[in-house]
């Protein structure tokens, strides 16, 4: 009788025993298919919710409305809008290019603006691009020396850095502005058969560091509020 209730199967939650009186418990445990002893309370178990919410306790989370959260907000959307002009100044150019060559080499007709209006695109392109670029961290970035300082080291560099890139970029703009300025105000205009005003391409000068400029505003806000990290590298870093 003893050999039979050792082997008996296992019977449904709260169900006796036949054999004896011994009450067979069963979990949902998914971690072992074995019911835990009869003298053990079973644990409950965690959700990953509660997991995740109580991981998230631990960290501190940074600010993310105010007048600083709208400005960054705004910003990042001006960045995003210079991308998105900046690729469309090259789709425009590579079709130009495909255009001069079907012209020159096809047709064997002689072109007069096709190459002069590749040249200012490109330039423009590239400039207008700079802060889209500058949001995403697409410039060259050799972060060997912050990984090697300390957590507030590491942020004393950022902001400095930052602040060079304002002070330049904040140069370039206002000296574009008054560029642009003197080229209209004198009627500038290229020495081609197309003769394009200068003031239009030299534009993209201004523009274009000028919303630099408040890109690295931007950043630097960000970062003197916790928004950010140091070269965008985690604070757990060694």
């Amino acid at each position: 009788m003893s050999n039979a209730a050792l082997h008996s199967p296992s019977l449904p939650i709260d169900m006796p025993d036949p054999h004896g009186s011994t009450r067979i418990v069963q979990t949902k445990s998914s971690n072992s298919p074995f019911p835990p002893p009869p003298d053990i309370e079973p644990l409950p178990e965690k959700s990953p919710t509660s997991q995740n919410s109580t991981a998230r306790s631990d960290q501190v989370t940074p600010p993310t409305g105010g007048p600083v959260g709208a400005f960054i907000h705004g910003v990042h959307l001006l960045s995003k809008i210079c991308g998105a002009a900046s690729a469309g100044m090259f789709t425009i150019a590579m079709l130009i290019i495909c255009q001069l060559v079907f012209m020159r080499y096809v047709l064997n007709a002689s072109t007069v603006w096709q190459t002069e209006a590749v040249i200012f695109l490109m330039i423009g392109a590239t400039l207008i691009g700079l802060p889209y670029v500058q949001m995403i961290r697409g410039h060259v970035n050799v972060d060997l020396l912050p990984m090697y300082l300390k957590r507030s080291n590491r942020k004393i560099l950022a902001v400095v850095i930052l602040l060079l890139g304002l002070a330049i970029s904040g140069l370039f703009g206002f000296y574009g502005i008054e560029l642009v300025i003197d080229a209209h105000s004198g009627g500038w205009r290229s020495e081609t058969v197309w003769g394009v005003a200068l003031w239009k391409p030299y534009s993209a000068l201004p523009i274009g560091f000028c919303l630099l400029f408040l890109q690295f505003a931007a950043d630097l806000a960000g970062l003197i509020t916790n928004r950010t990290t140091p070269f965008d590298i985690p604070e757990d870093a060694v």
